[in-house]
Parts: structure tokens; C-alpha cells; sequence
């Protein structure tokens, strides 16, 4: 085997592999090192963080199916709201801009930490088995506050909500409380059903709902560019004043910028959360075929790929709705955008639709992923007795 291969071997390969243990790695430093024992006794062996490749009878995630994963999880429907809220904090075009960039560049040094870990451990709970292999005292301290916080604080209940008003809105009912909580409850017991029994449906059906939301915000980048660039006296405007603001956008690209600490703290970090969810994969890796490559190339691709959208759909945003209506809309830029482009009868469906479709499909990938994150690869949290 010549060394080329050797490279590759070990490229794909864990760093850690399911025959090493504590004992292993703490012989091979000082004598005078804690013992490995004592350390076995306070938590989880690493025999047991850590699973070999062929762990998984059947590895049914692929690249493109871990890919989807990631920007279902990461594009919500927040992208059709903060850009009004965000450029209303800081000002100016041109400030909130760099603040989508920077989200970005910052994202990605959180992203080389779990990508650290992913590939040193790849297996299945994510967070949950990087703090029980990184923190083994106080015994169970890791494993019982993430799974409390998976509980309880982790699931996306609030998604399920926007999917049934949205739905509602677009059929041009308001819908009673009754109504909402069905349709939400329908469309999650619909998810855990198809994830529960039909595990290979399941995955096709969301990455289908991914490629629709990434097929919506391109069609949107898409139709504001075109409207604005080609056809911009086809846009609804009020009067000539509104076309002198949108034809010297550019030329004002700073102007108003606010240059507050404290506000551009706020506008980061609505801009930080955007990009959340980037780990999404580590909670599955015992699904995922090629664990290891698969999870550094689809994680970085995922990363770029939410920051181009998020950039050229604030662009679309910009060029099509005048800024000062983006200032007073707060948290309705889309709609504006939808009604400027499609006027108030159709922009009413197909921004409606766009949001529950966006809603729905977070929900089957949070739901899929949290539930491996509890309960797959030998949770110790569901059997602490076996360590006592």
C-alpha cells in the first residue's frame, strides 16, 4: 500500500477507533497521570463514545441527503423576516450586509469545533457524546443537562404552530385555536409516523422539502434581480419618489449606518442565530454513510451555501422594496417583497406557502435529529444504572 493510500485510509477513518480506550491513551503518557480506571468509573469509556464504522446495519444517508439536512435545519423562515428587522437596527444597507458575511466567517470557527469532534468521534448524539467524553466528572453531570435541554427545550413545537397559520392564511381563513392546534398536531404526528415506519420515506420527503426551500429563495434572488435590473418600471411603485430611492440605493450604500456597540451586538447575534444548526449531522453519524469525509465536505458546503442566499436575498430584498418601507415593515420584509413583485392577491398565497413549507420541512429535520440524539448510540442517559 503506498503512502497515498495510507493518507486516505487514515483520512477517513476516526481518530479515535472502537478498540482504543482510556487505558490506551493514558499508558502511552507519563506513569504519574491520573488513573485510567478512576476515569472509567466517573463516565462513559470511551469503548463506549465512540462506535466502529460498521456499527449500522444499514447507513442510508448520503452526501446529498446529509447536505439537506444541515440547510433545512439552518434556513428557517426566519430568512423571510430578520433581514427588515436587522437593517432597521444598524441603519444602512452596506452595515447589514457585512454583519451577514461576518455571521458567516464566525459560524465557521464554531464549525471547526464540532467538525473537531465529529471526526474524532463519529457516532450518533452529537453535543451529548463530545461533553460526556470531554467532562467525566461530576458523573452523569453532561448527559443529564443535555438531555434536559433536548426535552425540554430542544424541540420546534413553535414551527408546527407557523405551519398550520400559514397554511390557514394562505387559503384566506384566519382559522380558530382549535383548528391550528390540529393541523400542528397532524403535521407532527404525520412526521414522527413517517420517520417511525417508513425511515427511507421519510428522508426522501425532506430532502425534497429542502430542495424546495433552496428552490424558493433562488427563484426569489432570481425574480427581485430580474424585476429590478430588467424590467424595474413593471414594479408597483407608489410615486416617482420611490423610483429615485431605488435607483440611488447603491450610491447610499452606508448612509445611516449606525455605529453602536450595543446595536450591532443585537443585530449579530439575530444574524448568529440564522446560522445555527450547522452541527445538525453530528447528531446522526451513525446514519451517515462515509461518516468522516462525508461530514467535513457537507458541513462547509452547507455553510457557503447559507451565506451566498442569505446575501443575494437581502440584495433582492433591497432592490426591489424601497428601504425606507424596509425600515417600517420590521419583521414583514417578504411580504412587501412578494406584494411589490406579485401584487396583494398572489404575493398572499405564495409567501404564506413559502413560510409553511420552510416551517414543515425544519420540523421532520429537527425531529429526526433529536430523536438520535436521545436515544440513539447507547444512550447512557436512558440506563445510568449500568455504570453505578
Amino acid at each position: 500500500m503506498t503512502s497515498s493510500d495510507n493518507l486516505r485510509a487514515s483520512e477517513r477513518a476516526p481518530l479515535l477507533s472502537s478498540g482504543s480506550s482510556i487505558k490506551d491513551s493514558e499508558t502511552s503518557e507519563d506513569a504519574d497521570v491520573e488513573d485510567p480506571t478512576s476515569l472509567h468509573q466517573a463516565g462513559p469509556s470511551v469503548d463506549d463514545d465512540v462506535l466502529p464504522e460498521d456499527a449500522i446495519l444499514s447507513r442510508h444517508i448520503g452526501w446529498y441527503s446529509a447536505y439537506i439536512l444541515i440547510i433545512s435545519r439552518v434556513i428557517g423562515s426566519g430568512i423571510f423576516a430578520t433581514p427588515g428587522s436587522i437593517v432597521r437596527s444598524v441603519g444602512s444597507i452596506g452595515l447589514s450586509l457585512v454583519l451577514w458575511v461576518a455571521g458567516a466567517i464566525i459560524a465557521w470557527f464554531g464549525l471547526m469545533v464540532t467538525l473537531e469532534y465529529g471526526c474524532m468521534l463519529p457516532r450518533s448524539g452529537g453535543d451529548k457524546v463530545y461533553l460526556e467524553f470531554t467532562y467525566r466528572r461530576p458523573k452523569f453531570l453532561a448527559t443529564v443537562l443535555i438531555t434536559i435541554s433536548s426535552v425540554m427545550l430542544g424541540f420546534t413545537a413553535s414551527n408546527c404552530i407557523v405551519f398550520a397559520e400559514y397554511v390557514l392564511f394562505a387559503t384566506g381563513r384566519s382559522g380558530t385555536n382549535a383548528e391550528i392546534k390540529f393541523i400542528a398536531a397532524a403535521l407532527l404526528a404525520g412526521i414522527v409516523i413517517m420517520h417511525s415506519c417508513f425511515l427511507k420515506t421519510g428522508i426522501a420527503v425532506q430532502n425534497i422539502l429542502g430542495y424546495i426551500k433552496i428552490g424558493t429563495i433562488l427563484f426569489m434572488i432570481f425574480a427581485g434581480l430580474f424585476a429590478a435590473l430588467v424590467h424595474r418600471n413593471s414594479i408597483s411603485t407608489a410615486d416617482d419618489a420611490t423610483r429615485t430611492t431605488q435607483q440611488g440605493l447603491w450610491a447610499t450604500l452606508w448612509d445611516g449606518s449606525i455605529w453602536n456597540w450595543g446595536v450591532l451586538a443585537t443585530a449579530f447575534f439575530k444574524v448568529f442565530y440564522s446560522y445555527a444548526g450547522l452541527h445538525n449531522v453530528n447528531n446522526v453519524m451513525n446514519e451517515v454513510k462515509d461518516p468522516v469525509r462525508t461530514l467535513k465536505s457537507s458541513t462547509q458546503a452547507a455553510l457557503l451555501t447559507t451565506c451566498v442566499l442569505y446575501v443575494f436575498i437581502n440584495i433582492a430584498y433591497f432592490m426591489v422594496v424601497p428601504l425606507d418601507r424596509i425600515k417600517e415593515s420590521g419583521e414583514l420584509i417578504a411580504a412587501l417583497f412578494f406584494e411589490q413583485l406579485f401584487g396583494p392577491h398572489l404575493g398572499r398565497i405564495m409567501l404564506p406557502l413559502a413560510v409553511a413549507l420552510s416551517a414543515a420541512g425544519n420540523v421532520m429535520v429537527v425531529t429526526f435529529s433529536h430523536v438520535s440524539q436521545i436515544y440513539d448510540g447507547r444512550s447512557h442517559a436512558t440506563d445510568l444504572s449500568r455504570h453505578e
